[in-house]
Parts: C-alpha cells; sequence; structure tokens
C-alpha cells in the first residue's frame, strides 16, 4: 500500500471518544477511533534548528477522552531502520517519537511519552530549566509495529497517571516529536526544541472535559539480600501508595523504601573537594515532586531527595535508614502548595526528621514560590531552617530571568550561624540563531544547604555569560550544521581574593557524513584556589591552559563509536592529558554491548593531605567501564555492569600553603596506589509496566597501599581480592 492510499484510509471519518478497554492498543490503528481526521499533518525541523516546515515526515492524529488521551503516530522511513537493545527509561539513540503533555498548560513543565520502532520506551517529567528527568515512570499503554514504509506507534495515556488540577474545561499543551534516524534530524508539531526559551510555550493549545474521580495506587514490595562475606541475611518489607482523593488533591506515602539496590550508581573515584551528584531512583520522590524543584547556579537545589535515608553531609559517622515519608499537594486555579516530610532511624534512635513546605503561584509561564525546609539531626544536635524565595518571569516568549533568593539558619549546639545567598539568571534567543544565557550569584561563605538540599560550593560571588551563534544550515565544505560559542566565568570570594579569570572559545560541527565534532579552548588565569585545602589557607597557581576535542561517528546499523581528547596544562605548570574512547556494538537484535577505556595523567597533580598541607604527584589512572543488555524476551532481560578504575601516584612535593597563597616546601613523600570496582549482574522480569521481580548479584571493591610500584594488571587484580560489599538480592514490585 502507498503512502497516499495509506493517508486517504487514516481521514475517511470522524468518531467520538470510547472508553479505554473497548480500544484495542495493538499498533494496528484499526479501531474505529482511528478514523478521527489526523490533527498534526505537517511538521518543523528543529534539530538542526532551521524551523523549515515539511510534510510527510511523520503523521499525528489523537483524540481526547474524559478518561484520557489516544494518540497514533505513523512515521515514515526511508530505509530499515537501526536496532538497538537497551533497558527501558533511557533515552534512544534509533528513530523514536515523544509525546509531550503540558496538562496544567503552564508552560513550567511536561510530561514526556516516548517509545521507539522497537517498542522500547521512556517515561519522564522535562522541567522549565531544561531538564528531562527520565526517573518519573507512569501508568500507560503502547504498542508499536514496524511495516516496509513507515512505522506505527499506538497510545492511551490514562489523565490519572499524571498529576495535574482538572477543572470543568481543561486546556493543555501538545507537542508530538519525532527524531528520524535517516536524516539525523528531530522534527515536531510545534516550531520548537527542547533548548529554546520558547518550546513549552510553543505547545499547541487542546481541550478536553475529564472524569474527576478518586484514584488509589498501591505499590508493595518485598526485598531479600544476602551479603555473602558475613554470611548475613536480611529481608524488608516495604510500600509505597499514591491516593488521589478529589481533582486537586494528592497524598503519597512510602514505608520502608530500598534505596535503589535495583539500579546501582556509576563507580565515581572523587578525590575533589566537590561532591559527587547522584540522582533519585525512588519511585516516591519522583512522583508528584515538581514542585519542590528550586533550583540555582553552581548545581544549587534547595530539594535533593538523595539526602534522606542516606549518609549525613555535616556527620561523617551518621548512617541511618528511612522509615517512612509522606507528601501532600494541592492545586487550585494559579495556586500549589506542597508539603514533605520523611522520618529516619538509626541504631542509636538519633535518625533524622526532614520537614518541607512549599508554596507557588503561576500565572502562564512565569511563577513565584516560597520554600522552607528543616532538618533535625540528633546526632550532632543540629537543626537546620532554609528559606527561600523565587521568582521565574517570562518577559517575553524568547527572554526570561529567574531571581532566587535563601537564607539558612543553623543552630548545632551552643552556637548557630546564619547567612544569606541570591542569584539572577537569564536567556534570550534573539533569533533562531543568536542565543545569549547569564547568571549572576552570591552565595555566602556560611552559607549551609546540604542537609537536604544540595550546592557545589559557597563562599562565592561569581558571573557567567555564554553566546552561542547557530548556522543549522550551513551546507559548506562538507559541513551541515555549525554552531560558534563563547564563554567567560569571573569569581570571587568573601575574602576579596583574585579567583581564575576564565574565558573559553568552541565550535561545533556536524558533517554531512552525520560525524559530530566539538572542539574547545579555555584559559585561566593565575588567581587563588579556595576548594584545595577544604577551607583552610587558599592556594595562588599559575595561569592554565586546555583544548578538548570530541568525535563522535553515526550510529552505524552495528553501533557507534567516538573519543574524547583534553591536554593542557594544570597544577604547578605541570602538562595533563586525559583520554577515552567508547565504542557500542548491537551483535543481533537482542544482544547490545558497550566498552569505554579512559587514561589520564598529570605532571602535577595537587592533592589535599590536612590542614594547609598539599601534595604535588606525578599522578596516572586508568578505567574501564563495560555493560552488556540482553533482551532474552519482551519480559526477560539481562544487564551486566562492570566499571574499574586504577590509580598510581608518584610523590613529587609536598608544601605548605600560608596565608598569602604561596608555598613552603616540606620534606615528608609519600606515593599511593589504588584500585577500584563494581560489578553487578542484574535480572528483570516484568510482569506489567510496572510491575516486576528483580535478581541481582553485585560487589564492590576497594584496594589501597602506600607504594606506586604495582603494575596495572595486579592492581586490577587486587580490587577483585577485595569484594565489599558481596551481595544476592532479590525483589519484587507489583502494582494494584
Amino acid at each position: 500500500m502507498n503512502r497516499f492510499i495509506y493517508i486517504v484510509l487514516l481521514c475517511v471519518a470522524s468518531v467520538s471518544a470510547i472508553e479505554a478497554n473497548e480500544v484495542l492498543i495493538d499498533g494496528k490503528l484499526d479501531d474505529e477511533i482511528w478514523s478521527e481526521s489526523i490533527r498534526f499533518k505537517s511538521n518543523y525541523q528543529v534539530i538542526p534548528q532551521t524551523l523549515l516546515k515539511f510534510e510527510g515526515n511523520f503523521y499525528c492524529q489523537y483524540v481526547a477522552s474524559e478518561n484520557g488521551i489516544y494518540v497514533g503516530i505513523t512515521s515514515f522511513k526511508q530505509n530499515d531502520l537501526r536496532v538497538r537493545t537497551q533497558e527501558n527509561d533511557t533515552l534512544f539513540s534509533n528513530d523514536n517519537i515523544q509525546i509531550m503533555l503540558d496538562m496544567d498548560n503552564s508552560e513550567q513543565e511536561s510530561y514526556v511519552f516516548s517509545v521507539n520502532h522497537q517498542g522500547s520506551y521512556f517515561d519522564g517529567i522535562y522541567k522549565t530549566n531544561k531538564e528531562l528527568d527520565a526517573d518519573w515512570d507512569g501508568n500507560w499503554e503502547f504498542k508499536t509495529k514496524d511495516d516496509d514504509e513507515f512505522w506505527v506507534a499506538e497510545i492511551f495515556i490514562p489523565w490519572d497517571t499524571m498529576s495535574f488540577n482538572i477543572q470543568k474545561q481543561n486546556i493543555f499543551g501538545m507537542s508530538v516529536n519525532r527524531f528520524d534516524e535517516a536524516t539525523n534530524a528531530t522534527y515536531s508539531s510545534t516550531p520548537a526544541n527542547l533548548k529554546m526559551n520558547s518550546f513549552l510555550q510553543s505547545f499547541s493549545k487542546e481541550s478536553v472535559v475529564i472524569n474527576s474521580k478518586a484514584s488509589f495506587d498501591l505499590y508493595p514490595y518485598i526485598a531479600l539480600n544476602r551479603d555473602i562475606d558475613s554470611n548475613d541475611n536480611s529481608s524488608v518489607l516495604g510500600a509505597e501508595l499514591f491516593w488521589k482523593p478529589t481533582k486537586n488533591q494528592l497524598i503519597s506515602a512510602t514505608i520502608n523504601p530500598d534505596f535503589g539496590q535495583v539500579e546501582s550508581d556509576e563507580l565515581v573515584v572523587n578525590f575533589s573537594a566537590i561532591e559527587s551528584f547522584f540522582s533519585e531512583k525512588r519511585p516516591f520522590f519522583n512522583e508528584n515532586q515538581s514542585i519542590f524543584d528550586v533550583s540555582g547556579p553552581e548545581t544549587l537545589r534547595l530539594v535533593h531527595t538523595p539526602r534522606i535515608g542516606g549518609e549525613s553531609y555535616y556527620d561523617d559517622d551518621y548512617a541511618g535508614e528511612l522509615d517512612l515519608a509522606l507528601k501532600y499537594t494541592f492545586s487550585h486555579n494559579h495556586l500549589d502548595l506542597g508539603f514533605m516530610s520523611a522520618l529516619e532511624a538509626d541504631s542509636n534512635n538519633l535518625g533524622r526528621d526532614f520537614w518541607v513546605l512549599r508554596g507557588q503561584y503561576s500565572l502562564d509561564a512565569s511563577k513565584l514560590g516560597v520554600l522552607i525546609n528543616q532538618v533535625d539531626t540528633p546526632s550532632i544536635s543540629r537543626k537546620s531552617t532554609i528559606i527561600s524565595t523565587d521568582l521565574q518571569y517570562a518577559i517575553t516568549e524568547d527572554t526570561e530571568i529567574t531571581l532566587g533568593i535563601v537564607n539558612s539558619n543553623i543552630d548545632q549546639g551552643l552556637s548557630s550561624v546564619s547567612d544569606l545567598g541570591w542569584w539572577l539568571m537569564g536567556s534570550s534567543e534573539i533569533n533562531e540563531r543568536h542565543s545569549h544565557e547569564f547568571s549572576l550569584f552570591t552565595y555566602g561563605e556560611d552559607l549551609q544547604l546540604n542537609d537536604v538540599g544540595y550546592v557545589k560550593r559557597v563562599n562565592r560571588k561569581q558571573f557567567e555569560y555564554e553566546y552561542q551563534y547557530k548556522i543549522p544550515n550551513f551546507n559548506n565544505m562538507s559541513v551541515r550544521d555549525l554552531v560558534l560559542v563563547f564563554e567567560l566565568e569571573a569569581k570571587t570570594n568573601f575574602q576579596d581574593e583574585e579567583l581564575p579569570l576564565i574565558l573559553g572559545t568552541g565550535i561545533e560541527m556536524v558533517t554531512d557524513g552525520e560525524f559530530e565534532y566539538q572542539l574547545s579552548y579555555e584559559h585561566g588565569s593565575s588567581g587563588y584556589d579556595d576548594l584545595i585545602t577544604r577551607g583552610n589557607n587558599s592556594l595562588l597557581l599559575p595561569a592554565f591552559d586546555n583544548v578538548e576535542l570530541d568525535i563522535s561517528s553515526p550510529e552505524y546499523y552495528w553501533g557507534k563509536y567516538g573519543i574524547q581528547v583534553e591536554a593542557g596544562k594544570e597544577g604547578f605548570s605541570g602538562n595533563f592529558y586525559n583520554i577515552e574512547a567508547l565504542i557500542e556494538q548491537q551483535f543481533n537484535d537482542n544482544i547490545h554491548i558497550g566498552l569505554t577505556l579512559s587514561q589520564y595523567n598529570s605532571d602535577s597533580w595537587i592533592d589535599w593531605n590536612e590542614n594547609n598541607i598539599i601534595d604535588e604527584y606525578n599522578f596516572t589512572e586508568q578505567g574501564v567501564a563495560l555493560s552488556l543488555n540482553y533482551h532474552i524476551t519482551d519480559n526477560h532481560e539481562l544487564r551486566i555492569k562492570f566499571e574499574s578504575f586504577i590509580g598510581k601516584a608518584k610523590h613529587l612535593n609536598q608544601y605548605e600553603a600560608n596565608f598569602e597563597g604561596s608555598t613552603v616546601t616540606l620534606t615528608e613523600l609519600e606515593d599511593f596506589s589504588f584500585s577500584e570496582n563494581a560489578l553487578q549482574f542484574r535480572y528483570k522480569f516484568s510482569m506489567s509496566k510496572l510491575t516486576a521481580f528483580y535478581l541481582s548479584y553485585g560487589f564492590g571493591g576497594e584496594y589501597e597501599n602506600d607504594i606506586a610500584k604495582f603494575g596495572k594488571v595486579n592492581l586490577y587484580k587486587e580490587a577483585f581480592k577485595s569484594k565489599d560489599p558481596h551481595n544476592i538480592f532479590a525483589k519484587v514490585r507489583y502494582h494494584f
């Protein structure tokens, strides 16, 4: 059947919406409902950002009923499509579609539902700070079918899988996007892409009468764990519940939530003064969480839920577990209110208590909010109270600013401390070629936000600016798309020390053959580094330069490869280089393997020892990461993840930083070597989209030595010998 006949058959007649159980979601689009005429016939090319109008890349039709929205999408293809075996809830690299719904028409965020031609999926929430949170999970139906000239996605999204304020007549925003692997371009039903300020404002406005009814979802689970090393068995019984008693209220609670043993965090070797950042994986803290999301420059987040149920940032000896958490949200017209509480327990009954209260008023794409959080840490007699106000204002569709003010009050023992921080961020897109972003912020040296929030550094007065000039249809010298970038970072602290001024420039290119190149240069002036010595005397360092080149191949049928090379000056004018190579291989329709190798070497690597003492090393670090995804059947999958890092440091000098920032050479010399690894085998049986059985075996190992003479192979072996922890873990999570 050719394309013209197929389109005519889709447009025969119209029909009213029907109940979900009367529609068979089978990827065929042959139910009577799909005789509704196509709504989106034209598409815009949004990546590369030409915004040119096209006909015939994909066609979309939908019907919104009182219970949910039915979407049927037909994507036309030029050749056979690539197969990629990957876990669900990870971003796709092959042909796929995304449905984005702004249910409150607030132009603040949207729910995302995406499938590729193979029937893999991810869902998440796209936020106004241009971040996609794929850790949110919803209950929706879909089926795909691949034909010779096109592939079809048939989707049903119930309204009650999303949290929003139900009105008598709901106006919601909608955008449908398709990544077309044949042209390596993204097409959309609306003329904007995810990185543009006008993206959420450009959604088409649709209306529907929604059946307002109470809903209740329960997710009980049981987890069993055996520690092989200590011959210790443990079990945990817990549950999560989500109850919507009225159209504008949602109550959720969790008892004994696991801390994501099924989904292990990435292995990170971190010697710096900046804490590693990990995303949230627990369903309770991802559901209906956006009201508490307040962010600013320097990765500031006023509510960073991985703090809850984990270690304490301010008490190195604390180790607690989350017993209970409760969340309540209320929406009415333009007003949203949210409350969250969490209680921990430790072996001494000195667990922390968390309380968060948030209110915000929204009008179109602008909002004004107030947030209060309090954390009690009885193990160190600490009480933290944070109060903040934030304003996000859309001046035009293409220009917006965000202003935030935060105050921290800390009572600990007989002492108390208080400080302020504020930030101003803005972005503007004069047209599709020019974009500007800036941030200006001050974080007081006694500002403390990391009880339940996250900020990587304080004691900072900083200005950042980035300008991009895009030529999305350059078409010269085999270059298809071109982006020029300029960056500036100027900063100081409350001691008014002269911190390095950083200037950077770069160029990004996509060739006609779909290779991607990124070349950048960064220069930092001489100045103080006030982070290395962890708040002691700052260290005065010379100017530095570095150059970085990234090359990424096209997605071939068998896989892809890429390489990243960085080199320059660091430390006390020593040379360094960092190389990372990646290759991904699709062996057949069911097995996909990724391998990453990395090598870092520095002639002048600086590390903090204690107080004002720092060490200079000739340092080498090497890493390998391997991942395998095997889809045994549609419901059975096996994943293997292995990561390992080794390092050797030959001591060159030891210094003491004096008050002026210069150094005094000491005599003590200490070499060291280390190795770390983590291995996990995970089997998953999916009984439904939200019900699954997991079985995993994993271990981690760490090894350290005061000498640096071991060979690299021996270092890898030593980490394997040190299995800690060493566990077999099983979990069943069921959805009622």
